[in-house]
This record gives structure tokens, sequence and C-alpha cells, in this order.
């Protein structure tokens, strides 16, 4: 590829610009802003909480306790399943579990940016997203997000392969 410079520049920039910006400049606090969640979207969010309440890691504990702290402190209406767990923490009967092996969102938000980046360096270049062919010379987009993040390219591939399955 002739401009392997610009390409490289391009995703050095969208890195420092997008990725290590600060939180309203951040490219994940955009795609959050950006998207409006219909009443189905909401609704789908609404059972996950709750079927997180039932049995919470200690991400969804807190998430639940932030959830049901910030609807009390503005008096709005809480789910009953919501209220019952508020009840139970402000009682005692449910503690904060303890952390159970890996926390599997720890690089949540460093792999959402890499499949970020790699879409954008892919569709302004017109570059093949990644290659399964580890031996192969072949300019990709995560090649050269990889480079511009300074990190191994089985790291870019993979954070791009769990986002492309929904980021879970």
């Amino acid at each position: 590829m002739d401009n392997d410079n610009e390409v490289l520049q391009f995703a050095k920039t969208f890195w420092s610009e997008q990725v290590q910006a600060e939180t309203e400049n951040n490219i994940l606090f955009k795609d959050v802003r950006a998207s409006y969640p219909t009443e189905a979207d909401m609704e789908l969010m609404g059972d996950a909480l709750e079927q997180a309440a039932r049995d919470p890691d200690t991400n969804d504990f807190d998430v639940l306790v932030m959830l049901a702290a910030g609807l009390m402190r503005e008096n709005e209406r809480r789910p009953d399943w919501l209220a019952s767990f508020a009840a139970d923490v402000l009682e005692g009967k449910r503690k904060r579990p303890t952390k159970r092996g890996a926390d599997k969102y720890k690089n949540w938000q460093r792999d959402y940016s890499l499949w970020r980046a790699v879409e954008e360096v892919a569709c302004k270049f017109e570059l093949p997203k990644y290659t399964n062919n580890e031996l192969s010379n072949k300019t990709t987009a995560a090649r050269i997000v990889a480079e511009a993040a300074r990190l191994n390219v089985d790291v870019v591939i993979t954070a791009y392969k769990t986002f492309s399955k929904g980021g879970k």
C-alpha cells in the first residue's frame, strides 16, 4: 500500500483524539450519546438488570447500587425488584460479592475503542479489517491500529472479534 504513513497517521490521530480523549470527546461517550434507545431496548436493559439482581457479580452489584441510589435521590419510582434489592442491601441482607475470577469487563472500554478504530481505518482506507493468517504481511486495519496503539496485533484482533459478536 502506497499510503502506509497516511493510514498510520490517521490511526494515531484517531487513537489520541477519540480514544484517549477526555470523557466528552471520547468515542465511547460520543457513541453512547448518539444512540437513542428504543422502548424495546429499554425493556431489554431492564430485563438484563433484573436478571443481574438475582445473582450479581461485583460489577452488576455496583451498577445496581448506583442505579437504585440515583433513582432514590431523584425521588423516581423504582421497579419492585430494584426496590427489593436496595432494601436488602440497606438491611445488610445482601453484601457486595467477593470477586469471582478475572474481571470480564477489565478491558471492555479499551476493546470497544480498538473495535471502533479498526472499523474507522478499514472504512476510510478500504482495508481488510484483519487476516486470520498470522504469517501474512498484508496491510490490515488491525495491524495499523495495533501499531498506532502500541499493542500486539493479536490483542487488536481479539478485541475486534469480541465486539463484532456484540461485545460480550
